[in-house]
């Protein structure tokens, strides 16, 4: 299964919950992962890593089962204003965003790296093709 079936999968539901959902996976795509003034997704990793969530991030790597994380952990870890934009483009509390992240970035992670390590390819996905693909469905 690929990352644009896994996504579909992910965001299947009633329209208004896929669509919230499309939203919700693209923001947290571009501000956390495609976002290469923190480094892109090897930069996101390192600060997950090294603010002590290294064993749960390395389960979403995995090829095993994605270990759950807090929004108070990512609350801990993730930068402010990075919180701060993806509330303000999905048009929600920093609460609920960081609801989302705990939610889909599990998911994201995991799709990106489907043979279980992180390379160069995996985050050079474009999130308005897989949108477009999903929109499509």
């Amino acid at each position: 299964m690929g990352l644009l079936d896994s996504l579909l999968n992910m965001a299947a539901g009633s329209t208004k919950a896929t669509k919230s959902n499309q939203n919700a996976v693209s923001t947290i795509m571009e501000v956390l992962i495609q976002n290469k003034q923190s480094g892109g997704l090897d930069g996101l990793i390192g600060t997950l890593t090294k603010g002590g969530l290294g064993n749960v991030v390395d389960s979403w790597i995995s090829t095993g089962k994605n270990k759950s994380v807090k929004t108070s952990q990512l609350n801990n870890v993730l930068s402010g204003d990075l919180v701060s934009q993806i509330a303000s483009r999905l048009g929600i509390s920093k609460t609920a965003a960081l609801g989302m992240v705990a939610k889909f970035l599990p998911l994201i992670i995991d799709k990106l790296t489907p043979d279980g390590k992180v390379t160069a390819q995996s985050s050079a996905v474009n999130v308005q093709d897989i949108l477009g693909k999903i929109l499509k469905r």
